[in-house]
């Protein structure tokens, strides 16, 4: 299975960076998105990212 890196910018607008080591495939998602799907054409997996930032965390259980 490959290895992907994913990369968060430390500045307040925060992109994801997404790549698969292996093939050296990668793809920038702009500011805003908080799940993105990479694909990795030589590899054949998709992979979906989920951020979250600590600061807006909640419990999920509390939902109404």
């Amino acid at each position: 299975m490959s290895v992907y890196t994913v990369e968060l910018p430390d500045e307040r607008e925060r992109g994801i960076r997404v790549e698969c080591d292996e093939h050296g495939e990668s793809e920038e998602f702009e500011p805003g998105y908080r799940t993105v799907a990479f694909y990795c054409e030589l590899c054949g997996y998709e992979v979906e990212i989920n951020v979250h930032d600590t600061h807006e965390w909640r419990d999920f259980g509390e939902r109404c």
